[in-house]
């Protein structure tokens, strides 16, 4: 009975070791410095990557296959909105997170389209202010010339307005739904003291985003996506005497799919569907899961063939072409004329016939009234020109906005002084489409 009871004893001291052993098999430990006691040590920092890389490399490069100019997008709040909360996880199990995992995923389509902040503008706004009262410099001096001529020389950055640039669309939305026990399963035996169990689970999340046209505020397209996240769990206890002595025992194992990862992946596909939206590109052919590109142009080497006879020379490049139309307006106004719609109508069929004609709009005032005022009055004069070409059929992400105020006027005048020909906006078609990136 002795000899029974060892041999059960120390079969399952080693299964005991054996078990921990194989929990502890990541884990090592070091010393910052020889005084100090050891620090637990686990696997390295890594990429945070997730199925979709290989889609995302293929979806770039079709978006720049397509010849168009790069959207900006910015980003706004993508929260959870499950409601769940749990005492015994310590808070959300669902990630706040949700509008950073966007931002992510629109960076891992690197530089086929541009990203505008809104999130967190907290330092822009700072710095502005700053610009404003006059505190911010850059380490330079800067001359500011007055309205009668004269000019001095500062060490704060003068600043006029226009830098920060604008936002063709932004994504919103949020995760609206984690579910549990979508499906779950399991056995459980014991026999005299010696038993096991087993168990599957499954639960799945959800999530609703949107893009929506910045100017607008027109919503363009939606999506609802969801993923089921699986996990299991086994063990085995032994609870027995031996003569008297009590043994209990148990050793087990559980995993599951990580449920933060699951919903990056959600989020990252339903940017997938946006971006593809209003680019132009059809996603659906390029997704895959298996981290892999599908994409023939970026994840195929083609094979080398040798040519016949070397190819010519390539030839000299061709300056862009530029057309101009000079678009007027009455004093103090931001309207349009027949005549200055027109203007506009012709400089929208004359883009129409370039097969890649970009738009640069300038907009100016004359010196009626102040600095400010016209630089905002030009703005608006530019804005309500680039309107009117959108509604001749000119694509809003071809036409990009400039504005000087009174700082560059046709005609030289005194201030506050009415000039026709300096109330104006210069619509510049360029048939060279990388001025413009």
């Amino acid at each position: 009975m002795t000899t029974g009871f060892t041999l059960c004893r120390n079969i399952v001291t080693y299964a005991a070791i054996i078990s921990l052993t194989g929990c502890m098999a990541s884990v090592d430990h070091y010393k910052r410095n020889p005084d100090e006691a050891p620090t637990v040590q686990g696997p390295p920092v890594t990429d945070n990557t997730t199925p979709l890389e290989g889609t995302f490399q293929c979806m770039a490069q079709k978006i720049r296959e397509n010849g168009r100019n790069k959207i900006r997008v910015a980003v706004g709040t993508v929260k959870d909105y499950t409601g769940k909360f749990s005492e015994s996880e310590g808070g959300n199990p669902i990630t706040q997170g949700g509008s950073l995992m966007v931002m992510s995923a629109l960076g891992k389509l690197g530089d086929a389209v541009r990203m505008q902040e809104r999130f967190d503008t907290q330092v822009t706004e700072l710095e502005l202010r700053y610009l404003d009262r006059r505190y911010l410099g850059d380490g330079s001096v800067h001359e500011v010339r007055g309205k009668t001529g004269s000019s001095q020389k500062v060490p704060w950055k003068p600043y006029y307005g226009g830098t920060v640039i604008e936002s063709d669309y932004f994504i919103v939305g949020g995760i609206t739904e984690l579910n549990y026990n979508v499906q779950s399963g399991g056995l459980e035996v014991n026999v005299d003291g010696f038993g096991g169990k087993g168990r599957v689970f499954t639960v799945n999340v959800a999530a609703d985003l949107r893009i929506v046209d910045t100017s607008s505020l027109e919503v363009l397209k939606t999506v609802s996506l969801q993923k089921q996240i699986t996990g299991y769990e086994v063990g085995a206890n032994v609870f027995n005497f031996f003569k008297n002595t009590l043994v209990d025992v148990n050793a087990g194992l559980k995993s599951q799919e990580p449920l933060q990862l699951g919903v990056r992946t959600v989020l990252e596909l339903g940017v997938l569907e946006l971006v593809g939206a209003v680019t132009g590109v059809d996603e659906k052919p390029l997704v895959n899961f298996e981290g892999v590109n599908s994409c023939p142009s970026v994840a195929g080497v083609p094979v080398a063939v040798a040519p016949e006879e070397p190819p010519p020379p390539p030839e000299a490049p061709v300056p862009p072409k530029a057309s101009t139309f000079t678009v007027y307006f009455a004093t103090a106004s931001a309207q349009l004329t027949p005549e200055a719609a027109k203007t506009i109508a012709d400089a929208a069929a004359a883009a129409r016939a370039g097969q890649a004609a970009n738009l640069l709009l300038e907009g100016h005032a004359d010196t009626q009234g102040g600095e400010l005022y016209n630089l905002d009055l030009s703005r608006r004069r530019a804005v309500v020109v680039q309107e009117a070409l959108v509604k001749e059929g000119i694509p809003k992400n071809r036409i990009s906005l400039v504005w000087y105020g009174e700082s560059q006027p046709a005609v030289k005048t005194g201030d506050n002084a009415a000039e026709p020909l300096n109330r104006r906006v210069v619509i510049q078609i360029l048939e060279d489409t990388a001025l413009l990136k």
